[in-house]
């Protein structure tokens, strides 16, 4: 099986929050991008600093998503499936409001998947049973 096959079963998974520790984002960036080409699930990310982005339209942005609840209000109030890629989001998880809205997006009945993307991720104790934890790491080839 390989790493795209991979990454479609995870967000297909009973867990609508993931965690995936990398130290190469872009990698996993790069991966997700093609798995968007060969899906017809909707993909989104969001990157510190700019709006959230559909994968693959990253030059339109996302109205009123720039900053941390804008963005988590953004995916609690959307209508349809989707996957939202959050970059560099490890450091809002220190605020309660922001462990929160998580919570009630991973608990609503609208099924969307939450990837938090990132090295060193460290969740809060709330969130752990929601999570499934994935590691990427890149094979050497020598």
């Amino acid at each position: 099986m390989n790493y795209l096959d991979q990454l479609d079963q995870m967000f297909d998974a009973k867990y609508r929050l993931i965690a995936m520790e990398t130290y190469d984002p872009k990698r996993v960036e790069e991966l997700i991008t093609q798995l968007s080409r060969l899906s017809n699930k909707a993909y989104y990310i969001s990157r510190p600093g700019r709006g959230m982005a559909r994968v693959g339209a990253s030059h339109i942005e996302i109205p009123r998503t720039r900053e941390t609840m804008e963005i988590l209000n953004h995916i609690y109030d959307a209508r349809h499936f989707g996957v939202y890629i959050l970059c560099d989001f490890h450091h809002a998880l220190e605020e309660s409001a922001v462990v929160n809205r998580l919570l009630e997006i991973i608990k609503s009945d609208s099924p969307k998947v939450v990837m938090l993307l990132g090295a060193n991720i460290e969740l809060p104790p709330r969130l752990k049973p929601y999570t499934m934890r994935s590691k990427h790491q890149i094979k050497s080839t020598a």
